[in-house]
């Protein structure tokens, strides 16, 4: 990650010193021409990949394809990545973004905070402390990583598209309060204590977002009552064998959750 950040700070500064963009205006959807970037969450990993799409796993479920499908740009790509870091979307994926790209969104940031192997800690460890140990190095990472990530990946994309509107789409908690009988998740005082993990990894990206003229886009409150635990899960739950699509959006995740949030996003000056 140092090696990504530090040959980008220059470019950060051009960013900061140039004199600041007024509102954008609205975006003319028949000329949108929209560029998805990002991990899992914005692959679409949790709602039926195309297996076309390889290790990459996108779904035609995800947000981003649901809202080109409805609002048909002209023209669309997603090259989300599952298991994409921000070093990886700087280095992959900022390159799928031209000149006259209009519409970015990213979602990315939670692999840089040890994701996976976060949540499998505190599915498995036999004492509370491991899992909040774990979770601490996760929300350093959350607010000395993620957000270095994410300012190379905005400055990266402005310096492409001076002009696009860039959408950042935080994460939701994965677990609702109180009791829980799926089999399979963390304990109650792990799951409140990954879901404020959820809240540093969100802060964090927001302030990155707004510092960078980004647009973050928070789902939380979108997916309050429908994390695991609840009686309408969006989020997939644990399952054996351990699938990539544990712990992910399902499709009524990206239908009901993520699309409305970006729609109200894109709709916005």
């Amino acid at each position: 990650m140092r090696r990504l950040l530090v040959p980008l700070l220059a470019c950060a500064l051009v960013v900061l010193l140039a004199p600041a963009a007024g509102a954008a205006p609205a975006l003319d959807l028949s000329a949108t021409r929209y560029v998805a970037l990002g991990d899992s969450y914005a692959a679409g990993v949790g709602a039926t990949p195309d297996p076309a799409s390889g290790e990459c796993r996108r779904s035609d479920r995800s947000y981003p394809a649901l809202w080109a499908a409805q609002n048909d740009p002209a023209s669309f790509v997603s090259v989300a990545c599952s298991g994409a870091n921000s070093a990886e979307v700087v280095a992959k994926q900022v390159s799928a973004v031209g000149r006259d790209t209009t519409l970015v969104t990213i979602t990315a940031g939670g692999n840089d905070t040890g994701f996976a192997p976060v949540l499998a800690t505190c599915s498995t460890a036999p004492d509370d402390e491991s899992c909040f140990r774990a979770i601490r190095g996760g929300e350093h990472a959350a607010r000395f990583v993620a957000p270095g990530g994410l300012i190379s990946t905005i400055v990266g994309v402005r310096l492409q598209a001076p002009d696009a509107k860039i959408v950042v789409l935080g994460y939701p908690r994965l677990f609702e309060p109180g009791a829980c009988d799926v089999p399979g998740v963390p304990n109650e005082t792990r799951r409140e204590a990954l879901n404020r993990a959820a809240d540093t990894l969100n802060a964090s990206l927001a302030d990155a977002a707004h510092r960078f003229r980004g647009q973050f886009v928070d789902v939380r409150d979108a997916f309050a009552g429908h994390g695991i635990c609840g009686s309408d899960p969006w989020i997939n739950p644990p399952a054996q064998p351990t699938t990539p699509a544990v712990y992910h959006p399902n499709a009524l995740g990206y239908a009901e959750g993520y699309l409305p949030a970006l729609t109200a996003a894109a709709a916005r000056p």
